[in-house]
């Protein structure tokens, strides 16, 4: 069963949703406990493949959330009785698993980052549907993950308001569950998942990314040694020069 949103609160959640760019649809799960809103959009980076970590992230991180936040309902939500609710989240690093040579940033201790919360109709904000991208995890609290990140310079686009340096994920197909160290395992588009079930979903799934299918089960010395092997292509600006005076 799909479920739409208007088009306009979509964008505006979109601009600042982790890692993605694009919205197209968005769909209930009633697989999910009492449902759960699945987006599915476009990643802001290629991250399909080892060959694409290296190419864009600056870090590959082993991290868990460790605060959670919501934020602010928009006025325009409020007043026209439906919208979306996001989180902001700071998540611990626990690990850096690799780091690329060419990366101006250290590695960071923590990440913050905007995910995905909660959807609202009918004008009651307190009645919510737990949203998440399609193939992806939510990053939930209790849960922990390897992400590819890159680091995102202040931007200045004219007209409109000015976006702050700050760490980012390569797109959904960079964030892949990871508790017990074991990847696949844990919690992915708001369901705990086992390996067996995260082999199964991969196996069904669109979405699921070449390195994920292959490395689902497997630990993170495996995920390293992807990396290494991984040539990096030639890398492509996906954002427009935007530089802040």
């Amino acid at each position: 069963m799909k479920h739409r949103i208007k088009f306009a609160a979509l964008c505006t959640a979109l601009a600042i949703a982790a890692g993605l760019a694009v919205f197209f649809v968005v769909r209930t799960n009633s697989g999910a406990g009492d449902g759960i809103i699945i987006a599915s959009g476009k990643d802001a980076y290629p991250n399909s493949s080892a060959s694409d970590w290296v190419t864009y992230a600056d870090h590959v991180v082993v991290a868990t959330p460790a605060e959670e936040k919501d934020q602010d309902i928009r006025a325009e939500d409020r007043q026209r009785g439906e919208g979306i609710v996001l989180r902001d989240l700071k998540l611990r690093v626990d690990k850096i698993l690799w780091s690329n040579p060419n990366a101006s940033i250290p590695d960071p201790r923590t990440i913050d980052l905007a995910a995905w919360g909660w959807s609202f109709k009918d004008g009651d904000t307190g009645k919510r549907t737990k949203m998440a991208s399609e193939g992806s995890p939510r990053l939930e609290m209790g849960h922990s993950y390897i992400l590819a990140i890159i680091w995102e310079e202040e931007r200045c686009t004219e007209g409109d308001p000015r976006v702050p340096a700050k760490w980012n994920v390569l797109g959904g197909g960079a964030v892949i569950p990871f508790d017990s160290e074991i990847f696949g395992q844990g919690e992915s588009e708001g369901s705990v998942l086992t390996v067996e079930q995260a082999r199964e979903k991969s196996d069904n799934h669109a979405s699921a990314t070449a390195l994920e299918k292959k490395l689902i089960g497997k630990g993170a010395s495996d995920l390293l040694a992807e990396l290494k092997s991984a040539t990096p292509k030639e890398k492509m600006r996906l954002l427009p020069v935007a530089p802040c005076k």
